[in-house]
């Protein structure tokens, strides 16, 4: 499906390319087609085939392991060798400093002719040979210093690929607990939709049921208009009649006061 996709994506970039004249604005939307090509043949990619890769690429790293262990165990052979050169050049190098320092003790005095080991040496010729010696014994302790840092370099370096090298199984076995927890996860949603698939469609009784409470209220709305109106009307006739009452008392009151009999 991939490269269905990309040969149509190419297809249409060519199209584009031909009207425009390899425009600037037709390289963009080449550049654009091509990445939501790709972005929606991923999201093509069932999560099952997602898994799968991963676990085979997985497996493949831990093939991978021979290879590790072959780069670091020449590390160590590495190491080793390296650090007897650098034992056999101080052992040399104190040696050497050991003969150095006695001939240039020997050479404190002032007589025209050295005494050194037996053997007697001119005072000039004496101490252009130490002079030699000296230069020499310069430069091969700094060759030794340059192979102790190499040295050192080589061990840090051979410390760090060690632990990764113990940390490449661990990590793996991390990743795929991990997978297998994603794919648990992924059975039970594809459980689930199955279950629902399954399951009767009740969306349209939900539906009726709601118009029959719809109307249900809408009877209940004039049923408490009705009682509403009717207290309302039967408050007022009442109210009518007492006035009434009231009126018909004064107006009695009355008559009785102005008219009635006196005493």
């Amino acid at each position: 499906m991939v490269k269905k996709v990309v040969v149509a994506v190419v297809a249409v970039g060519l199209a584009l390319l031909a009207v425009n004249f390899v425009a600037p604005k037709a390289i963009s939307y080449l550049c654009l087609l091509y990445n939501q090509g790709v972005e929606s043949a991923h999201d093509a990619i069932p999560p099952e085939q997602e898994i799968a890769r991963l676990k085979m690429e997985l497996e493949n790293l831990g093939r991978e392991d021979e290879r590790h262990f072959h780069r670091v165990a020449t590390q160590v052979v590495e190491v080793q060798n390296l650090e007897k050169q650098v034992a056999s050049m101080k052992e040399k190098l104190d040696k050497e400093e050991k003969l150095i320092k006695a001939r240039f003790v020997a050479a404190e005095g002032k007589d025209k002719l050295i005494n050194y080991e037996g053997k007697q040496y001119s005072r000039d010729t004496f101490k252009d040979e130490l002079r030699v010696a000296a230069a020499r014994f310069q430069v091969e302790e700094q060759l030794f210093k340059s192979k102790e840092e190499q040295l050192n370099l080589r061990k840090k370096n051979l410390e760090v690929n060690r632990k990764k090298l113990a940390e490449l199984k661990l990590v793996r076995q991390q990743m795929k607990t991990e997978l297998e927890r994603l794919e648990t996860a992924l059975a039970q949603e594809r459980q689930n939709q199955a279950l629902e698939a399954n399951t009767l469609d009740d969306a349209n009784y939900i539906k009726l049921r709601k118009d029959v409470d719809s109307v249900r209220d809408k009877m209940e709305v004039l049923k408490q208009k009705r009682l509403l109106k009717g207290e309302v009307e039967g408050t007022g006739s009442v109210r009518a009649d007492e006035q009434r009452k009231e009126q018909e008392a004064a107006i009695d009151n009355f008559l009785r006061d102005r008219f009635g009999d006196k005493q």
